[in-house]
This record gives C-alpha cells, sequence and structure tokens, in this order.
C-alpha cells in the first residue's frame, strides 16, 4: 500500500512543526528521526545549526532526497532495525513524526527507540487523534468505518490513539510527557470550533484535535 502513495505523503517537506518543539538550548544536538522521508528536516535543521549530528531511518526511500547530507542513513524498518550498539544512549533528539500509527507494535519501537536517547533526552512525535470530530461523525453519524488514503483513517494506519493512549504509550516505553499540544491549541483565527472550545470550557477540546504534537523526556 506504501508503495502506491504519493511522494509527498513522505513528507518531501519539512517538518516545521517538530522542528518548532526543539527546545532553544539545542544547539549542535544529535539528532535521529524515525521515518525521515526525503531527509528535508533533518537537512534544515544542519542548516540552522540546531544539529551537529543527523541520523535518518526510512522504511521507504524517496528518489529526490538530501540522504548525501545526512551523516547516518538507515533503509529500514524501524520494528526490525538492529541499531548499533554506538548508537546506544547518544541522541540529544529524536524525532518521529506519523510513525508511531503505521507500526505493529508502537509500544516495543518506542521502547526500543527509548533506548538511543541520552538520559536526558527528547523525543518528539506526532500522533493522529482518532477522537477528532470529524472521524467520529463518520463512525458514529455514518456508521461508516472507511478508510481513505489520508487522513486519520488512512489505510496504511494500523493503530489509534486518544490523548489517554498517548500517555500511556509513553509510559510504557519510559518517557514522561513534557507538553502534548496541537495546530488547534495554538488557533488564533476565533473560528467556530475555538468559540465552541471555549464555552463549553473545554470539555469538547480533544474533539478539535487533529494531531497531537508531543514533547517526551526519558525518564
Amino acid at each position: 500500500m506504501y508503495e502506491d502513495k504519493d511522494q509527498s505523503y513522505y513528507f518531501s517537506s519539512v517538518r516545521d512543526d517538530l522542528i518548532g518543539l526543539i527546545p532553544k538550548s539545542c544547539g549542535e544536538c544529535n539528532i535521529l528521526e524515525i521515518g525521515c522521508g526525503n531527509g528535508a528536516t533533518l537537512h534544515k535543521l544542519k542548516q540552522l545549526g540546531v544539529a551537529k549530528t543527523t541520523t535518518g531511518v526510512e522504511l521507504f526511500p524517496t528518489k529526490d532526497n538530501y540522504y548525501s547530507v545526512i551523516d547516518h542513513i538507515f533503509l529500514e524498518n524501524v520494528e526490525s532495525i538492529l541499531f548499533p550498539s554506538a548508537m546506544y544512549n547518544s541522541f540529544d533528539v529524536v524525532i518521529m513524526g506519523d510513525v508511531i500509527e503505521h507500526l505493529v507494535d508502537p509500544w516495543s519501537a518506542l521502547k526500543k527507540v527509548s533506548n538511543l536517547l541520552k538520559s536526558d533526552g527528547l523525543i518528539l512525535l506526532s500522533i493522529p487523534n482518532i477522537r477528532y470530530y470529524l472521524a467520529l461523525k463518520s463512525i458514529i453519524i455514518n456508521g461508516d468505518f472507511k478508510y481513505e488514503e489520508t487522513g486519520i483513517l488512512d489505510k496504511t494506519h494500523l493503530r489509534f490513539f486518544c490523548r489517554k493512549n498517548v500517555f500511556e504509550l509513553l509510559d510504557s516505553a519510559g518517557l514522561k510527557a513534557e507538553t502534548i499540544t496541537s495546530a488547534f491549541d495554538t488557533e488564533t483565527i476565533r473560528s467556530k470550533k475555538y468559540i465552541l472550545d471555549k464555552m463549553t470550557f473545554g470539555m469538547l477540546h480533544d474533539f478539535f484535535i487533529y494531531q497531537f504534537l508531543v514533547v517526551a523526556r526519558k525518564i
């Protein structure tokens, strides 16, 4: 199924939303990206001076890529890869953007990846929210759990998460959430969703979140 996806699906563009989660104090860090796509995000981190060394893992390499400027690239499946012992406890930041939901066993995979972090290392994740109101509308109101080409019900998604499940996932991997935010949390336009969220004192907040942006630290 992945082979049929458009190249843009592999995040050929820079993940500025995840870059924005990296603390300003992080300069010349060792950064690993799982599911690095064409390497655009790692390339930009190098250009910005945020990354001293960059390492990428990608199962489905793209034709147009930045692999030649990435320090280390592994074209393998994160669930089956055996990382070199030298990589353990070596990274300041690990990025996993829209990866977790595609894995057969995300709990074991995240635990494996967390072992690559330094003792105070951070992991950044973006995870679709199955509680998003349009996904629920399709399932509950329309009675249609229809897989699509993209989005929360993407046909390549194997696992689904709500906020509570994100906390459980992190805990199982020896990680603690520092922040869980979303694009909706930074919305400045007074949309109907924004107004309804305020009117209900945040009771409906998670229903308006399309994707969680997570910053977690190794315990």
